[in-house]
């Protein structure tokens, strides 16, 4: 902790902090708050911060331990991802100022030491928040728990920094499945997210299980509504704040950065991409109609890298939306 004081100090973390002449002196001096850096858009996003804002006083990074890992190993294989060799190439005490944190954001206070709650206050400035489950078949409480409540939990700790300059919630472009056009709006379900993480703390796993599909409704499964109830609390709780959502659509392979084709696993749409490419599968079934909406990972952490900036620059009354999509225009 006496590391990180003498060295944010040094860096001026408190000074300065309307600086928007550009993205790199926005980011200069500053310390950043990063939930969800072991997933996929994370680690672009740790990356690419590290690699183009070198005056960054500090990035802390939320890391959920596992049974068989420590949040230290967790960390020395995230950094030990060849992405990162470029930077210890050229810039060899950068990943110095990462500082991994043992952090939850399925539970109370986001998992944290009471220290290092208080060391987050003091020093974070940005806070980009891309944690979650991404799986559709998550049980709803348990979805509900980490994408919803945690996203509670991440505004809780956002709204007592003392120096705060912006917040940036990653949502998805799915959000809101029943509509056939998004605007770059917040749109309301027919219970409200209180309503909802009401009926999941009060019942037992086994009776939600039986009225989850009443709950969903027209939503296909539980990890696009419980963004959607996310992005109704950020709207609720962040007004006149320079708070923003983004959402991108389907996460496909980088186009450029870190490398031209990165990707961080085989699955869902990149495994039947590998399948078609080897010859295996001939023929997908779909809609005539359908349009498959895939946009590159470096085009997400661009645009969440570039909206915490943007939205100290444009601030409103209301919480404003940025969709980061292929096809922004409605079907015909």
């Amino acid at each position: 902790m006496d590391t990180i004081n003498r060295e944010t100090n040094e860096n001026g973390i408190n000074k300065g902090l309307n600086k928007t002449s550009s993205l790199e002196e926005f980011y200069a001096g500053s310390g950043i708050l990063v939930t969800g850096a072991t997933g996929f858009v994370g680690k672009g996003l740790l990356e690419k911060l590290i690699r183009i804002c070198p005056r960054i006083a500090a990035i802390f990074i939320l890391i959920r331990p596992k049974t068989n890992e420590t949040i230290e190993q967790r960390f020395k294989k995230l950094i030990d991802d060849p992405i990162y060799d470029d930077i210890k190439a050229k810039y060899p005490s950068a990943l110095s100022r990462v500082y991994p944190m043992k952090g939850d954001a399925s539970l109370p206070d986001l998992g944290l030491s009471r220290e290092d709650r208080i060391l987050l206050l003091e020093k974070v400035n940005i806070l980009l928040h891309a944690a979650a489950t991404v799986r559709f078949n998550e049980p709803l409480h348990v979805a509900i728990n980490v994408n919803t409540k945690g996203t509670a939990r991440v505004i809780e700790l956002w709204n007592e920094l003392r120096n705060p300059i912006s917040f940036v919630h990653v949502s998805t472009a799915y959000s809101n499945p029943n509509l056939r056009e998004i605007g770059e709006k917040v749109y309301t379900t027919s219970l409200s997210p209180s309503e909802v993480i009401d009926v999941c703390d009060k019942l037992d796993k086994t009776s939600i299980n039986l009225i989850e599909n009443r709950i969903l409704k027209t939503y296909p499964n539980t990890y696009t509504f419980s963004k959607n109830l996310a992005e109704q609390i950020v709207a609720s709780k962040c007004k006149d704040l320079p708070v923003a959502i983004v959402r991108p659509s389907i996460i496909g392979a980088s186009l450029e950065e870190p490398c031209p084709g990165w990707i961080e696993n085989i699955s869902a749409l990149t495994g039947m991409a590998l399948l078609v490419s080897k010859g295996c599968v001939t023929v997908i079934w779909g809609s005539r109609d359908a349009r498959l909406d895939i946009v590159p990972v470096d085009f997400v952490v661009d645009t969440i890298i570039c909206t915490a900036w943007h939205v100290t620059l444009h601030r409103g009354h209301e919480v404003k939306v940025y969709n980061c999509t292929s096809n922004a225009y409605p079907f015909k």
